[in-house]
């Protein structure tokens, strides 16, 4: 998909936010409260069968952490 140019993480239009604005709000960021969250999104999705067969709804996802 990446080779055809059909695979597109953000579209054209949307502004990006500058690295210092990422950088600033990456400091004050509460890493144990999105860690809590993260763990609430996986065990809830485990519960109502998200994941079957090592894919959601057919795709294979990966994840950056």
């Amino acid at each position: 998909m990446i080779k055809n140019r059909e695979f597109k993480l953000f579209p054209r239009e949307i502004k990006l936010p500058q690295i210092d604005a990422i950088r600033d709000t990456l400091k004050v960021v509460d890493i144990n409260g999105l860690k809590q969250i993260n763990q609430h999104i996986v065990k809830t999705a485990v519960e109502n069968k998200v994941f079957e067969n090592g894919t959601i709804d057919g795709y294979i996802v990966g994840c950056i952490e």
